[in-house]
């Protein structure tokens, strides 16, 4: 099963995305896949951004969820952003 975010999970996460890697576009420019290599992501930047996205939304990656497909795809990070915030609203 695919996981899907919404859409604004996913704008807000462009917005991250252009903050963290100081990229000098328009955030609606982010493509949603194959972020890796369309934005030159590597294991550094990719740490970078997903600190960036912990402070923003307010959540704690696990260790063990740390993974390149979680930084290559929009659907995929705000899914699992958007479930963190459900698990600790819930909580």
């Amino acid at each position: 099963m695919t996981a899907t975010a919404s859409s604004e999970t996913k704008n807000q996460l462009r917005k991250v995305i252009v903050e963290a890697l100081k990229l000098d576009r328009d955030p609606a420019t982010i493509p949603e896949e194959g972020l890796r290599d369309k934005l030159g992501i590597d294991s550094v930047t990719g740490l970078e951004l997903l600190i960036w996205v912990e402070n923003e939304f307010g959540i704690q990656i696990d260790d063990g969820d740390l993974s390149v497909e979680l930084i290559d795809s929009l659907d995929v990070l705000g899914a699992y952003v958007e479930r963190c915030l459900a698990e600790s609203s819930a909580a």
